[in-house]
């Protein structure tokens, strides 16, 4: 069943997603700040990386209290399948992967997958109509990185491939914070808004009172 975050039905605001979680505490107090979904990390080569067993006892008991997405990077099938069998996750996010064939197959384990595309200075690295999902999900392309990098790009040039791509939603991602997203979703018009360094004290330790910002500002 999916999860309301990736509700296909028109809701008043973005939802929200909050990315890069490694602790109970700081994924409670996303919750708390009233959040939609949380992301966790799983490639290793990113500073907010967690285990996928590490998480899986804080991020089960977390179940129906938020969607849980669990982010790859370039991974085998196996890894997901992995995580999927610990039953913590709500959602798969895929990032680096650029075959339609993979998300299909992804797919068969019974979750939503997001698709993340990289967006230059040209447009989006890959045809989102290619993906054979619904949702998905558009951030700064920046060389060796994926997600979590602070970088923005056009909110316009967002808009404009949502518009272009109709029968899919469109999360935006890439240097969101408290300070700037409500002048995003205005000219973006995004699904859902995504975050991860915008709420951050330092990298990889989550602001409860950002957090908490950010959300009132999308709201």
């Amino acid at each position: 069943m999916t999860h309301r975050f990736l509700a296909l039905a028109p809701s008043a605001s973005p939802r929200v997603k909050l990315c890069g979680f490694t602790s109970a505490q700081s994924a409670a107090a996303a919750i708390d700040a009233g959040a939609d979904a949380v992301g966790i990390n799983f490639w290793p080569g990113s500073k907010r990386f967690i285990a996928p067993a590490d998480a899986a006892p804080w991020l089960g008991a977390l179940a129906g209290q938020v969607c849980r997405v669990g982010l790859f990077v370039n991974p085998s099938m196996e890894e997901i399948e992995a995580a999927v069998d610990l039953g913590m996750l709500d959602a798969l996010q895929l990032h680096g992967i650029a075959d339609p064939g993979f998300i299909e197959e992804a797919a068969t384990f019974g979750l939503p997958v997001i698709q993340a595309i990289g967006v230059g200075a040209h447009g989006p690295l890959a045809e989102p109509a290619l993906f054979p999902t619904p949702w998905i999900l558009l951030d700064a392309h920046v060389p060796g990185a994926f997600g979590g990098t602070g970088q923005t790009f056009s909110w316009q040039q967002f808009h404009e491939v949502a518009a272009a791509h109709p029968d899919q939603h469109f999360l935006l991602a890439g240097g969101l914070t408290p300070e700037n997203v409500a002048d995003a979703i205005q000219i973006a018009q995004p699904f859902a808004v995504d975050t991860a360094s915008g709420v951050e004290s330092s990298p990889g330790v989550k602001d409860p009172a950002r957090m908490r910002a950010f959300v009132a500002a999308v709201r």
